[in-house]
C-alpha cells in the first residue's frame, strides 16, 4: 500500500507541476485580493445544489445494474455508493473503486465478483459516453486552440473503452467460450486454480444481466444522462455566476469530457494535479492562456470545482461511516438493511 501511494503522489505532482507551470501567481494572488466573495458564495451555492442532484443521481443508477444480481434495499445501494465514492476519490490509484462492490457484497449478500462486474459495466459505458461526446464537441469546434491533446485523449479512451464493452458483451453471451480459454490456459498450470478462477468469471459474467435487460438498461441511462448532464450544467452555473470567462453550456460539456477522460488516470488521493491539469487543458480551448489574468481566473475556478465536488462527495460518506461503521470496518460484522442496519 505504501509503494501504491507513493507511485500515486508522484504522479499527482507530476501532474500538478504541469498545471501549475507558467501559472501566473502574482496575477492569482491579484485576482484573489479582488475578487467578489458574495458573487462566488452565490455561485458556489448553486454549483453545489445543482452537483447534488448530479451525485444523487450518479448513487441512484447504480441501483438498476445490482437489482438483476438479486433482492437489495434502496438504503443499502446508497449506503455502499456513499462509502465507494468517498474512497475513489480519497485512495491512490482508484483502488477505491473496489470499495462499493466490496461493502454492498458484506451488508447484502450479493456475489461480490457480480458486484464488481456492474462497477465495470457502469465505468465502461461512462467512458463511452463521454469519450463520444468529446468527439462530438470537437467536431463542432469552431476555436482558435489547437485540439491535437484533446483529440489524442479521445483516442485513447476509445482504444480503451470500445474493446472493453466488447469483451463484457462476449463474455457474457458466450460465456463456454470463456471456460475454454481458462481451462486451456490455466487449467494445464492447475487444475484447482483454473476451477477457482473460471467459478469468479461465471460469477462475474453474472453481474453484467443489466446489459439484457431493456428496462433496466433504458433507465440506466436515463440516470446516466441526468448524471452528465447536470455534472456540466453545476459547472456552467459556477462559471457564469462567479467568473467573467463567457463559456456557454456546450463549451463546458466540451472542458467536463476532457477532465473526466483525465481523472480517469489513475493517481494520487482526491486526484489532486491531474484534475487541476486537465481541467486547464480544456479551458484552454476556450480561453487565451496566454492573458495572465484570465488564466487566474481558470486556476481560481478548477481548483474551487475541484474542493466543492470533494466535499458532496466526501461528507455523505463520512456521515455513512460515522453511523454505520460495521459497513468499512472489517473487525465489525456487517448486517443488512432488512436485519435492522443503523438508518
Amino acid at each position: 500500500m505504501l509503494g501504491s501511494f507513493l507511485a500515486a503522489s508522484f504522479i499527482g505532482v507530476f501532474f500538478l507541476w504541469l498545471a501549475a507551470r507558467g501559472l501566473p501567481l502574482a496575477d492569482v494572488r491579484d485576482y484573489l485580493a479582488s475578487a467578489d466573495y458574495g458573487r462566488l458564495g452565490l455561485a458556489s451555492a448553486a454549483f453545489v445544489l445543482l452537483y447534488i442532484v448530479c451525485h444523487g443521481a450518479r448513487v441512484w443508477r447504480w441501483n438498476y445494474l445490482v437489482r438483476p444480481l438479486g433482492e437489495v434495499s434502496t438504503q443499502q445501494v446508497n449506503r455502499a455508493c456513499a462509502l465507494g465514492f468517498t474512497a475513489i476519490v480519497l485512495m491512490p490509484l482508484r483502488l477505491g473503486e473496489f470499495v462499493r462492490p466490496m461493502v454492498l457484497a458484506r451488508s447484502s449478500g450479493l456475489p461480490a465478483s457480480g458486484l464488481l462486474a456492474t462497477a465495470v459495466v457502469e465505468r465502461v459505458m461512462d467512458g463511452l459516453i463521454i469519450t463520444a461526446l468529446l468527439f462530438a464537441a470537437l467536431w463542432t469546434y469552431q476555436g482558435q486552440a489547437p485540439v491535437a491533446f484533446a483529440r489524442g485523449a479521445g483516442l485513447l479512451s476509445l482504444m480503451i473503452f470500445l474493446p472493453a464493452i466488447v469483451m463484457c458483451v462476449v463474455a457474457y453471451t458466450r460465456r463456454r467460450w470463456a471456460e475454454v480459454i481458462v481451462e486451456q490456459t490455466l487449467g494445464r498450470i492447475s487444475q484447482k486454480l483454473a476451477a477457482a478462477v473460471s467459478g469468479l468469471l461465471m460469477g462475474f459474467v453474472e453481474g453484467f444481466k443489466s446489459l439484457v435487460d431493456g428496462r433496466n438498461l433504458g433507465r440506466f441511462l436515463g440516470a446516466t444522462a441526468l448524471y452528465w448532464g447536470t455534472n456540466a450544467l453545476s459547472m456552467w452555473a459556477l462559471l457564469s455566476i462567479g467568473f467573467d470567462l463567457g463559456l456557454n453550456p456546450w463549451e463546458i460539456a466540451t472542458v467536463m469530457a476532457v477532465l473526466v477522460i483525465g481523472i480517469m488516470v489513475p493517481a494520487g488521493p482526491a486526484m489532486a494535479g491531474n484534475f487541476e491539469f486537465f481541467m486547464t487543458r480544456g479551458m484552454g480551448l476556450f480561453v487565451d492562456m496566454d492573458v495572465a489574468t484570465l488564466a487566474a481566473q481558470v486556476a481560481v475556478f478548477a481548483v474551487l470545482v475541484h474542493v466543492l465536488q470533494l466535499l458532496v462527495i466526501v461528507v455523505p460518506g463520512a456521515w455513512v461511516m460515522a453511523r454505520a461503521p460495521g459497513l468499512w470496518r472489517r473487525d465489525v460484522p456487517a448486517h443488512s438493511g432488512r436485519q435492522g442496519a443503523p438508518d
